[in-house]
């Protein structure tokens, strides 16, 4: 028989509590005088092993804020009894003095898991911003880098344009070379025999002329692919220029959506606290 009539009484209603709650919860009444937990049912997905009689575990508060006075509503880790457990307590008086404590334990099966798929949703966005990060960094240097080819391009194009007028320049000498070797040819067929050597050279002159007019009409084709080539690189790395730029915006457009995703999950496991 218990000394205190009202733990007496709270032992004996304590099955009718039990299925109050559904046998979902844990009920458990506990004697301060004695430290013992006098009554006991678990509940169905939630048991922290007690036994009528048995002492009440040093690391319980629940129980223990409860014999000091106070309303208990705390969360107990799961090394305290192996599960974790949402509890209440609730002081016992007699006499205006506290006798013992009513206990309830909730199961936090659901609020754990919960709590874990919202720690994994932190931890993928944390993950998707650092590398959201990484691309606007690297898309940046793309966009600074295929600026300044760009403008590389629009000097070398330049220079083609200046090589261009030197080989023009070279033409018209080597048309000149050319017609001052024929105008010596005529010379020397006209002084006969002692024109003969000169004409020999006049002939050289002319024969270095023609191939200096190939050389160069190469070297033009060459230059005119190259500035062909140059004004498609300098439109291809506009377009690079065009599409880095377009990519930078859509990244720290992305990256305002992670935040807001961020602080959606945030308030989400905020909510989801507080109703659990």
């Amino acid at each position: 028989m218990n000394d205190s009539k009202t733990i007496e009484v709270l032992c004996i209603a304590g099955p009718y509590i039990h299925k109050v709650l559904k046998g979902e919860a844990i009920v458990a009444v506990a004697d301060k005088q004695k430290d013992t937990v006098e009554f006991y049912l678990p509940g169905q997905k939630v048991d922290s092993g007690y036994r009528n009689g048995q002492k009440v575990n040093p690391g319980d508060n629940n129980v223990y804020t409860a014999f000091r006075g106070q309303n208990a509503d705390v969360y107990i880790d799961k090394s305290v009894y192996g599960v974790p457990i949402k509890a209440f307590a609730f002081p016992i008086y007699e006499n205006s003095k506290v006798v013992g404590a009513l206990a309830i334990g909730l199961p936090v099966e659901t609020e754990e898991k919960m709590k874990g798929y919202m720690e994994t949703m932190h931890g993928i966005i944390a993950s998707l911003q650092d590398r959201v990060h990484i691309i606007a960094s690297h898309s940046e240097e793309l966009s600074a880098t295929s600026e300044e080819i760009k403008v590389q391009s629009e000097h070398a194009l330049a220079d083609s344009e200046r090589t261009n007028g030197i080989t023009v320049l070279i033409k018209n000498i080597s048309q000149q070379t050319n017609l001052l070797g024929l105008n010596a040819s005529i010379e020397a067929a006209r002084a006969g025999q002692h024109g003969a050597g000169f004409n020999i050279v006049a002939q050289e002159v002319r024969k270095l002329s023609s191939q200096t007019a190939s050389a160069t009409d190469q070297i033009d084709d060459s230059l005119m692919s190259i500035k062909r080539n140059i004004e498609s690189l300098k439109t291809s790395m506009g377009q690079i220029s065009d599409a880095s730029s377009e990519q930078a915006h859509l990244v720290q457009d992305f990256s305002d959506i992670i935040d807001e995703l961020n602080q959606l999950s945030t308030e989400m496991s905020t909510f989801l606290k507080k109703a659990l």
